[in-house]
């Protein structure tokens, strides 16, 4: 992106890979799409594929604080092979990173790309029956929903937690970590085509209590199980916000971690439109929160990435609790046959980003979507 604006503004542009060299504790990556075994025989990062996030949107349009002023490349995350290895990277839990090994990593910014480099810490090796594209559709989404979850939420075993846009990344993420905490699901989505698919993956486990489609006006049904929810993850906001902090029990707390619901319709931001919803988003009064014994919390990991410590010991509590297990000294993530594999709903060439991120802007995707690299037709 040279500047923030508008999304018709990204574009593909070519650089000298060879410029980046994996020096101290850096990894060179190089990503792809495809699964063929890596000829690379020296070190660095091949990226393979890259995840796209609604934060990807905001960036491109201005509208994320995080955003890098002037020129950047978006991207979250992403998956692809290690290339080159600097000399003062060491092992971290059990996994030392080897050229020629296939990774997933987060980085600030800059995923977007063929090749890159990014500290050793935000990398894990991809479990080997994973594509690339799972594995680029991973980690920012599952430590999304584990941090507001687990970290802020509190989430306990038999407590109702309701998610929103349950259908997509971090929800689907979200109801597989409240599944595994044997608590008992409740999920929004935006279309009603979307309930099948949650239905099929709950098929043979815990069931979600109940799917609501969220509509211009969203209500929900009062029940006792509504009227009881211990944890809504919101990355919604708007008219959204309010019905489900009043069916919040003592002691309840909302996690926000987005505003959908502001997200512009097309590629640049209507600021009027902006500034109208912005005079109506939901307010909260501290005094009442503390009547009603409630919390209303909020978080961008990406304000987080200067605790590598802290984050690290994130990522290994959620791989070894749900639904992915450590096994051995090679840090083998195998996922466990009572969860399921990041959904991968659609893919895009890389060349074709800015459609990609349009589709991902409308609301009507499934899971993932995923730019892969030197791939065929998306």
């Amino acid at each position: 992106m040279p500047k923030a604006g508008s999304l018709d503004q990204l574009r593909l542009e070519g650089f000298d890979e060879s410029e980046l060299q994996a020096t101290e504790d850096l990894l060179k990556i190089e990503v792809r799409s495809s699964d063929v075994k890596s000829r690379v025989t020296q070190s660095s990062v091949q990226v393979k594929a890259i995840g796209l996030n609604f934060a990807d949107i905001f960036a491109c349009q201005g509208l994320y604080s995080a955003t890098p002023t002037g020129s950047f490349v978006p991207g979250l995350e992403f998956s692809g092979i290690i290339v080159e290895v600097g000399a003062d990277v060491k092992e971290r839990d059990g996994w030392r990173p080897k050229a020629g090994e296939r990774v997933m990593g987060v980085t600030r910014f800059g995923g977007y790309t063929t090749h890159l480099l990014t500290r050793s810490c935000f990398v894990r090796p991809i479990p080997s029956d994973w594509s690339y594209e799972e594995g680029a559709g991973f980690l920012c989404t599952s430590l999304t929903a584990w941090y507001g979850l687990v970290h802020l939420g509190g989430l306990k075993k038999d407590q109702h937690v309701l998610v929103h846009s349950a259908a997509g990344g971090v929800g689907l993420a979200a109801l597989e970590i409240v599944l595994a905490h044997k608590a008992h699901p409740i999920a929004t989505i935006g279309t009603a085509s979307k309930a099948s698919l949650l239905q099929a993956r709950m098929r043979g486990r815990r069931r979600i209590l109940g799917i609501y489609v969220t509509q211009e006006r969203f209500n929900l049904p009062s029940s006792k199980i509504i009227e009881g929810i211990a944890i809504v993850m919101d990355s919604v906001q708007g008219p959204y916000f309010q019905p489900c902090y009043d069916r919040l029990c003592r002691g309840g707390r909302i996690v926000v971690f987005g505003a959908a619901s502001m997200t512009p319709p097309g590629d640049r931001p209507n600021w009027i439109r902006l500034a109208w919803q912005w005079l109506r988003r939901p307010t909260v009064d501290p005094l009442e929160i503390i009547a009603a014994n409630k919390g209303v919390l909020g978080f961008n990991l990406i304000w987080m990435w200067d605790k590598v410590e802290e984050m690290s010991e994130m990522l290994k509590s959620m791989l070894a609790a749900v639904p992915w297990k450590v096994r051995g000294f090679d840090i083998d993530l195998v996922a466990s046959p009572t969860c399921q594999r990041p959904l991968v709903g659609k893919t895009y060439k890389m060349e074709d980003a800015a459609d990609a991120l349009r589709f991902l802007q409308s609301g009507q995707n499934v899971g993932k979507v995923v730019l892969v690299v030197n791939s065929g037709s998306s």
